[in-house]
């Protein structure tokens, strides 16, 4: 049998990108028809010199324009007219297959019943009317004290007028930036970081500059040499339980990225969303200096996703900024959520939940840590992830296609990477968006055999 053999060399865009502009042109044309099988990833690779992950790119951006039929451990087919207009329903039975270590997600412990409680208790003791009508743009009193509760006990003391209730972490890094920056300024930040930051400062024309980070976050020489080569407004980084790479500051190293922050009037803008289940004795910036520090968290990673709660603290002088930005982004969050959120988290019952949520976190990294055991991995207690420095011969776009051929997503480096920030050969794998302790073993021992694998048929000889 022939290898379908498509021509890219006429398309001026990404490779991926013609490959499923040819697959799309070979079905309209009828040359590929449904059911037909596409060659594999590495095989059709080969035949276009091009790496294993290209393919692997082009196969999903043909998927996503429902095209294809992926199948784990089968492979990828030409989609029939009728898959082609249920492209839900093909998307669902992907997932169904596939062991997806690619986000960190909320680990769903008794779920269903703490939210059921909860609405039962707003329904029943909350004069619903209240809930209902238009609030004080940063949150109703009451809800506002009841943050302070909590993030008092996250090592963050403020009072009331100082926090603001919003739609989730994202939403608070949007009002963080909103109203510390302006359009042009430039913002620093770990030069690995959570990709929605610089989804955020893309949308608020802010460039983003990536600082050098080692074991312990950010290295403050390479943080006082950025602000001595130019003028910067702000500084965001995680110093706890850092995502992706689960660096954790100490004492020494945040006193320091202090005293540069204040040398050179910088705000610092303190994210804590992936430290909840970290256990630390590290101040908040905020707390150290809560004239120039902001601090951001979020109730979504640790209860549900859909429950967009959280809270964003400011100092003084930046309040009727926060209260006139989130006026003019979505007015107020909605203090039914934020009801039901906080009555879940304020429950006797959800504390022994969430000793058994810490208590599965313990076991999953234990189990990463024993099969990965050998390899460059970095592991913290209370994360949501595995971060794991691809051995010298390993590219980590082709580990990471190699794995999903496989049927285990993870993720590369490259999404985390600010601007043109050295991109290691590293991947970080997500323990807690699998369901079962069971679908993380099979995960994790796939990347181990890939690993084991060492050089072999993965790599395009040219």
């Amino acid at each position: 049998m022939t290898i379908w053999n498509p021509d890219l060399s006429s398309y001026k865009h990404a490779k991926y990108q013609a490959l499923a502009d040819e697959i799309e042109k070979g079905v309209n044309q009828q040359v590929l028809v449904a059911g037909e099988k596409l060659p594999t990833h590495r095989a059709l690779a080969e035949t276009l010199g091009v790496t294993v992950g290209t393919v692997t790119r082009g196969y999903a951006e043909a998927e996503k324009r429902g095209v294809v039929n992926a199948h784990v451990g089968s492979g990828t087919f030409i989609a029939s007219n009728d898959e082609r207009q249920d492209s839900f329903s093909m998307l669902a039975r992907k997932n169904d297959e596939l062991i997806d270590m690619s986000i960190n997600l909320p680990m769903l412990v008794e779920t269903d019943r703490h939210l059921q409680a909860s609405l039962r208790q707003v329904a029943d003791d909350v004069p619903l009317l209240d809930l209902v009508g238009y609030q004080h743009e940063q949150g109703a009193l009451h809800q506002r004290e009841t943050a302070c509760t909590w993030l008092e006990k996250r090592g963050v003391k403020v009072t009331p007028e100082h926090v603001t209730i919003t739609c989730g972490g994202q939403h608070g890094i949007s009002l963080a930036l909103s109203i510390t920056m302006r359009p042009g300024e430039h913002l620093l930040c770990e030069g690995l970081t959570y990709p929605g930051i610089t989804a955020v400062a893309t949308q608020l024309s802010i460039k983003v500059t990536g600082v050098a980070q080692d074991e312990f976050g950010l290295i403050p020489e390479s943080l006082e040499e950025h602000c001595k080569a130019g003028h910067y407004r702000a500084l965001y980084c995680m110093p706890r339980g850092q995502n992706p790479t689960n660096s954790f500051m100490t004492k020494e190293r945040q006193a320091a990225i202090l005293a540069i922050a204040e040398r050179y009037h910088l705000w610092i803008i303190e994210d804590g969303v992936s430290a909840y289940y970290c256990e630390s004795d590290l101040p908040t910036f905020q707390n150290l200096n809560p004239e120039r520090c902001l601090y951001i968290d979020s109730l979504s990673k640790m209860l549900a996703g859909g429950l967009r709660v959280g809270y964003l603290v400011t100092p003084p002088r930046l309040k009727a900024l926060v209260g006139a930005a989130i006026r003019s982004n979505c007015w107020f969050t909605s203090p039914i959520t934020v009801e039901v959120a906080q009555r879940w988290i304020s429950s006797a019952s959800f504390k022994q939940t969430e000793q058994t949520i810490r208590s599965e976190l313990r076991k999953r990294r234990v189990l990463a840590e024993t099969i990965l055991d050998g390899y460059n991995i970095e592991t913290l207690e209370g994360a949501f992830h595995v971060w794991l420095k691809l051995p010298e011969e390993w590219r980590a776009a082709d580990f990471v296609a190699r794995v999903l051929e496989r049927g285990v997503a993870v993720l590369s480096a490259e999404p985390f990477a600010v601007g043109r920030f050295p991109t290691p050969q590293a991947i970080r794998i997500c323990l807690t968006s699998p369901a079962t302790y069971e679908e993380v073993e099979k995960g994790l021992l796939i990347v181990r055999d890939e690993l084991n694998s060492g050089l072999s048929h993965h790599l395009t000889i040219f």
